[in-house]
């Protein structure tokens, strides 16, 4: 009776989980230190390389002393993260291939949820941190910095989120990669602090619903955030700060709010292509080519409580279809509104012309630019003004008075 009492207190042993516990990994050690793990252990790696490729595919806790490297052999990926919950955090990770057609990256989280990679260094040739399915991770803190030897069509993605959900991008820092936060079939996301430069777009998204884009600024890219296929998004308080082309990109973009948003430098402010019923409520636009541009049938979306601040064209409607520059009442304040508020309501007495001969023509054909005040453009406007005969939605009837003006420089702080 003792001996079967004690067989089965050892079979109950056997059963109980193993208690998590922290170990330290030297470089050359990792691999093997994966296959003692188990789920709840923390493998604290030391200064050095580590030899990659690796796959994790238990719940462990993987963290980097300053110093340590997980570094590939230059082909594949470097890490796989295939497992729920798993933590990595304070490393660098380089060394993957860069095949884009195979989506080598250097980080993958493989159909897992709930993953955590954070205040990461990852030098990316191809893909930086890669997404596959899965969702409800947390991407926070990391620097993802692209090869500049390539060009930029052949770089990869710095954050790339395939038919994922509800994940969190947050307080990354983006260089040198093709896009730096890239959104397919990716829905209920927030994506919000991140930074970028010397990107093709800073955030670019396609077929992606119900995504929250805040606080994020790119600068000095080709274009800030390009949206397109898409709808019931908010942009709200972002930057877009003297880009190439354009600060946000609208593209089949439909029923999205677009708040807050600092817009200034760019070629283009908002450009609108075949996008309806969206609104652009209280955002600044400073210092573009064109601080609004909307084209191929793009229709009922309303702009309200924006400001609009020494664009060179502020509004251009090329093939457009019906947009309202107002809403209840309230319309937006012009730089270049020379009308008055007789009565103090902060709301101009007349209306304001948002498009003219000259504008039309300095946005198609930006060389005439050059010739912005000059007496001929002057005199284009004055002529256009007694003949044309506008549409109703060529005005904003209620424009507002800003008893402050804009600081010297706004465009460009």
């Amino acid at each position: 009776m003792v001996r079967l009492i004690s067989l089965l207190v050892g079979v109950a042993a056997l059963a109980l989980p193993m208690e998590a516990a922290d170990f330290t990994v030297e470089p050359g050690e990792l691999e093997a230190a994966l296959s003692r793990a188990v789920d709840g252990d923390t493998l604290k790696l030391q200064p050095g390389i580590h030899p990659g490729p690796i796959s994790v595919d238990q719940r462990v806790r993987l963290e980097g002393s300053p110093g340590a490297v997980l570094e590939g052999p230059g082909t594949g990926t470097t890490l796989t993260l295939a497992a729920d919950g798993i933590v990595v955090s304070n490393l660098t990770v380089r060394g993957s291939g860069a095949d884009l057609a195979q989506d080598e990256a250097v980080i993958l989280l493989a159909e897992a949820h709930d993953v955590t990679v954070e205040g990461c260094r990852v030098e990316a040739r191809a893909f930086g941190i890669y997404v596959q399915a899965g969702g409800g991770h947390h991407i926070r803190g990391n620097e993802v910095v692209g090869d500049r030897s390539l060009k930029v069509a052949r770089r990869g993605n710095g954050i790339h989120l395939w038919k994922t959900e509800h994940n969190e991008v947050r307080d990354n820092r983006l260089v040198e990669v093709r896009d730096g936060v890239y959104l397919s079939f990716a829905h209920d996301n927030v994506i919000d602090g991140n930074r970028g430069t010397g990107l093709r777009y800073g955030i670019h998204y396609m077929y992606s619903e119900r995504n929250v884009l805040t606080a994020n600024r790119f600068a000095g890219c080709t274009g800030g955030i390009a949206l397109m296929f898409s709808m019931r998004n908010r942009i709200e308080n972002n930057e877009t700060i003297d880009n190439r082309d354009f600060g946000i990109l609208c593209q089949q973009i439909e029923h999205s709010s677009l708040e807050g948003n600092r817009v200034a430098g760019n070629g283009r402010g908002f450009y609108l292509e075949n996008s309806a019923v969206n609104r652009f409520v209280g955002n600044r636009l400073a210092g573009n080519g064109v601080g609004v541009y909307t084209t191929a049938g793009s229709e009922q979306n309303v702009f309200t409580g924006n400001r609009f601040s020494g664009n060179l064209v502020q509004v251009f409607e090329d093939h457009a279809g019906d947009n309202v520059f107002f809403d209840r009442g309230r319309g937006n304040f012009w730089s270049d509104y020379a009308g008055f508020d007789w009565n103090g309501d902060g709301v101009g007495e007349s209306a304001y012309r948002l498009n003219t001969a000259a504008s039309a023509l300095m946005a198609r054909r930006p060389v005439a630019r050059w010739f912005w005040m000059s007496p001929a453009l002057a005199l284009l406007d004055w002529w256009d003004a007694r003949l044309a005969t506008p549409g109703a939605n060529s005005f904003d009837p209620f424009p507002l008075v800003d008893t402050a003006p804009p600081a010297a420089g706004e465009a460009l702080q």
